[in-house]
Parts: C-alpha cells; sequence; structure tokens
C-alpha cells in the first residue's frame, strides 16, 4: 500500500548529484551462489547506441496485480517517442495474478524483454538462473543514470556476484514523502485554534471534538491502523515507523524485537487509551479505503494520519470542502510527538536513495543495450519533461539553466481534467524524483499562490522536512521460501493479531500482557532467526554503499 502511495503520488505531479561511477565497483567482494548460471553480459566495445537510429521494440511486463500499463502510442508522448526515437514498448498484463503469472513465465522460460518489479527475491530467482543482462557496462557507458543516482547508491544495486543487474525508478538524493498528521481547518479554527504539537495537546484537542461535535470521528486513522503506526515517530527522536512493518527496530548494531520495543508499547497503550474513550476510528482495521475517502470528502474527519495524507482523493476532499468554504478543507501540521521530544528529529516520513522498485532487462531482449540507452534517455531531463509535461513544443519550449521546462501559458490555462486524458506521466518507469521535485517547486514559486498546488506546498512545508534517509535498511526480507521468510509469514500473522488485540486492550497492563504474548509466540516461530538475518543484511548494505 504505502509503495503503491508513494507511486500514485509521483504521477500526480503534473539536484543532481553527480559523482562518478566506478569502472570495477565490487559490493560485498561475494563470489556469488553456487551453481549460478553466468550472466548474459552487457557488449559495450562499440560506441553509445543512438536512439533514432534503428528500431527498439520490447515487451515489458509489470510485476503486479493492481497496476495495468497504458496501451503504447495513444497519447501524446509515448506516439513522439516512437515518431522521433524509434521505440516501441509493448505491454504484457498481469491480469490481476502476478504471483501466478511470474512463476508461468520463469517455470516455461517465456519471459518479456523487461520486467518492472519489487527488489529482492524474485530478482534474484532470475539472476541464479542466469535469465538476467548484467548492466555495469551499460551504466559506465550513458551519461544520465550514473550522473542522478550516483556511485553510493548504484553500488547498492549490485548482486552478491559484484554485478548489476537492475535499473531502479523513483530513486532519489533528496527528502521525500506524503506521511503525517492532516487538520480539518474549520473545526480547528472553530475550536480556537489552539496548541497542536504534543500527544497531551492531541489527547485534549480529541475529547474537545468529541464533545462538540458528535457526529465526527475525532482521529481518523486510515485503513489497517496507519494512523497507530505514525504515531510512532513521536515517542522517540529517530523512530521510524517503517520498523513496524520491519517486524523488528534497529537498536545498536543489530535488529530487535518490535514486541519488546519501548516506543511500540508506549505507542499501543496511548492508542488504546484513545480507542476505548472513542477518540480514535472505531472500524480502523477492518474498513475499506473508499469509507475514509467518503469520510474525508464530507468533512466529517478532524485530524487525519497515514502513511500518505496526500492523496489523489485527499486533495479531491479538500477542493470539495474549501471551494464550500474557503475556511474549510485540510492542512498537514508539524508532526506531533510526546512532550521532551526534539519536534525537528520526529519523522513520520522516510526514503531511500534506491526509491521504490526496479527494471531488469532479461536474456530474451534482442537489444538490450538498445533498451538501456532508452531508459537512461527517459532518466534525463529532457525524458521526464517529455512524460511530465508532453513533448516539447505545446506545454513548454526550452528550458532554463536549471534543465527545468519553462512551462507556456497554455499549460497554466488548461484544465487538468484535459491533461488527464493525455495520460501525462505514464511510462515514467525510470522516475528521478529528484529532478521531478525540484522542477516542481521551481515552478512553483513562479505562479500566484492561487495557482499554486495545494499538495506542493503541504510537502514543502511539512512533510519533506520530517523524512529521514533510510537507505541501508533496503532489501531485509528473506527469501519467502527459505527458514527465515517461513518465519516471517508467521510473525506477520502474530503482529496482524495482536496489534489488533492491544489497540482493543482495556489498560496499559494488558498491553503490557498482550505484547510479551506477542514476542514469546514469534520467537517460538523463528523470529530470533529473522532478526538475525535483517542485521546481517543491513550491514552487508552498508558495506556496499562504502564499496569504491
Amino acid at each position: 500500500m504505502k509503495k503503491k502511495s508513494k507511486w500514485l503520488g509521483l504521477a500526480a505531479v503534473s539536484l543532481a548529484l553527480t559523482t562518478s561511477l566506478s569502472a570495477c565497483g565490487s559490493g560485498s567482494g561475494d563470489t556469488g551462489t553456487s551453481g549460478d548460471i553466468p550472466a548474459k553480459n552487457a557488449a559495450s566495445q562499440s560506441g553509445p547506441f543512438k536512439l533514432g537510429s534503428e528500431p527498439v521494440n520490447f515487451t515489458m511486463y509489470p510485476n503486479y496485480d493492481w497496476l495495468t500499463l497504458e496501451p503504447w502510442g495513444q497519447d501524446p508522448q509515448t506516439q513522439w517517442i516512437t515518431d522521433n526515437l524509434k521505440v516501441t514498448v509493448t505491454p504484457i498484463q498481469s491480469g490481476g495474478a502476478a504471483k501466478q503469472k511470474f512463476s508461468t513465465m520463469l517455470a516455461t522460460d517465456d519471459l518479456p524483454d523487461v520486467i518492472l518489479m519489487d527488489r529482492g527475491s524474485d530478482v534474484e530467482k532470475l539472476r541464479q538462473a542466469g535469465k538476467l543482462v548484467a548492466l555495469d557496462d551499460y551504466y559506465n557507458k550513458y551519461p544520465n543514470l550514473k550522473k542522478w543516482m550516483g556511485e553510493e547508491t548504484i553500488n547498492m544495486l549490485r548482486s552478491s556476484d559484484g554485478k548489476i543487474y537492475q535499473v531502479p525508478n523513483w530513486y532519489t538524493t533528496s527528502a521525500n514523502g506524503n506521511g503525517g498528521y492532516l487538520i480539518n481547518r474549520k473545526v480547528y479554527k472553530e475550536l480556537g485554534s489552539p496548541k497542536l504539537e504534543s500527544f497531551d495537546d492531541l489527547y485534549n484537542y480529541l475529547k474537545q471534538v468529541k464533545a462538540k461535535y458528535p457526529d465526527m470521528i475525532p482521529f481518523e486513522t486510515d485503513i489497517e491502523g496507519q494512523g497507530v503506526q505514525i504515531m510512532t515517530s513521536g515517542f522517540k527522536e529517530g523512530f521510524a515507523p517503517s520498523w513496524i512493518g520491519e517486524r523488528g527496530v534497529p537498536s545498536g548494531d543489530k535488529f530487535t524485537s518490535l514486541f519488546t520495543d519501548p516506543v511500540f508499547n508506549e505507542t499501543m497503550k496511548f492508542a488504546s487509551k484513545l480507542f476505548r474513550e472513542k477518540l480514535i476510528t472505531q472500524d480502523t482495521l477492518t474498513q475499506k479505503r473508499e469509507q475514509v475517502d467518503e469520510k474525508l470528502a464530507n468533512g466529517r474527519v478532524a485530524v487525519y494520519s497515514a502513511y500518505s495524507v496526500l492523496e489523489p482523493k485527499v486533495m479531491d476532499a479538500n477542493t470539495l470542502l474549501r471551494a464550500k468554504d474557503p475556511d474549510n478543507g485540510y492542512e498537514v501540521i508539524w508532526p506531533l510527538h510526546k512532550d521532551g521530544v526534539d519536534k525537528t528529529k520526529v519523522y513520520p516520513n522516510s526514503y531511500n536513495r534506491l526509491g521504490w522498485n526496479v527494471n531488469v532487462i532479461t536474456t530474451t531482449a534482442k537489444n538490450p543495450e538498445g533498451i538501456f540507452a532508452y531508459m537512461d534517455w527517459l532518466t534525463s531531463p529532457e525524458g521526464m519533461s517529455t512524460m511530465y509535461f508532453g513533448p516539447k513544443g505545446k506545454y513548454w519550449n526550452e528550458m532554463d539553466s536549471n534543465q527545468y521546462p519553462v512551462l507556456t501559458d497554455k499549460w497554466f490555462n488548461t484544465s487538468q481534467e484535459i491533461k488527464d486524458k493525455e495520460k501525462l506521466g505514464g511510462y515514467a518507469y525510470v522516475g528521478n524524483t529528484t529532478y521531478l521535485d525540484t522542477m516542481k517547486m521551481a515552478n512553483d514559486k513562479k505562479m500566484k499562490p492561487e495557482q499554486r498546488r495545494w499538495d506542493n506546498t503541504q510537502q514543502a512545508n511539512v512533510t519533506w522536512k520530517t523524512s529521514q534517509d533510510l537507505t541501508p535498511f533496503i532489501n531485509l526480507d528473506p527469501a519467502s521460501d527459505s527458514e527465515e521468510g517461513i518465519a516471517k509469514t508467521a510473525v506477520d500473522d502474530i503482529y496482524k493479531k495482536y496489534f489488533a488485540q492491544a489497540l482493543f486492550a482495556q489498560s496499559d497492563a494488558e498491553v503490557d500482557t498482550i505484547l510479551k504474548k506477542a514476542n514469546d509466540e514469534a520467537m517460538s516461530q523463528g523470529y530470533q532467526k529473522l532478526l538475525d538475518y535483517k542485521t546481517a543484511q543491513w550491514k552487508k548494505n552498508l558495506e556496499q554503499m562504502q564499496a569504491k
């Protein structure tokens, strides 16, 4: 959910790190897994492939149930790419059954040319089967990915054999994120705009809301109790809500149990108190996304917290409410915290430099270098501008000194409805987050206040300022069929069971008892082996980031 939200937020937008890539950098020094089939290496004896010199046709498969690729060539930007760069992409859809389709493709050796997928075990399955093209030479041969990613980030992509097989999507060198807290502006003003910085302030404010507005949800915590998870960030400086998803917390030089962590314990006690007093969403663990959207659109929420409080539906709700009453709508506030915690070190958001997911080029591809050359162009300022503002000549005619497109009056005078029909942002699957975000903010500064996008101002004022870099903690999950992976599946189920029990607890003492049971049960299912695995992967990441 979080990853999907991130992509949608970036796709709704309609700093360059220029360190060079070392030609012989090798991750951890591991020589590879026994039994690996040798990789198909990228041949690069000749000069760079020139896009447009000959057709580059390839198939692309997104390995997600929910993601359907648009038909190629039915929007201005992809048609321009075909006409001018001679690149044509044929989408292959998952049909809502990505896991099964991927397994069938691999078993029958019927792979597409490019797969968009999560980093981790499935990439390794392809690599160990010798089905991926090694891209090291291409990274050194083409300029844009190397320029915008930087050496340290590229080294994070190295597999255990020392080679690189992946091209990241939405990589970044700057903070981003959409998580945190929203308040209903009208309700807040009617209650006297009280101080709302600490959890004590929140508790008192929610009681006021409940007393004056009996039909309102004082604290909407989104689906799956996301708002409860976000609150962990305020109970200790530097604590990341993402530790909950990891099912472990880094402490010192190792991962430790989530269930015995003091921050998680204190958060659950506070959340349980809010739940008992009916200050928090009573169906937070069972409600659907549509129900949350409906409450927000009708202005029935006083405070809202989630991993992404700037989703398109939230923006629609804000626009709707403000259209009816300029004093209504929503505003992001600085993250809440426990008394004594430095508010400048509270991070409900996090990011990693590798971004969301990756593209891999399989050995099925007839022209892997042509595909990589296209990906390298796509991540460039020209490529990103073409995808997000259409081909040069309509919404922009030139770039400024920062390589940002200078938007024309036509861009500002064209309705969002028309822009949506042009599918701007589609097929931008080598997303350059830093370029797009800084360009977006630069363009915002040129606009009148009433022309600026609401979500852009919320990001600039709060959410991006409250995000921390967690790049060393990527790729910590084991293969699902490994001993540690089986333990993870069990621990995930245990977490869901006892998270609900702790939230519904009738006292702090009961929360303590419940979390102890959760830890004992998890340990009996191999939890310690899972924590040890995460510790080892974390240390391996640090070694790779430092490799030269």
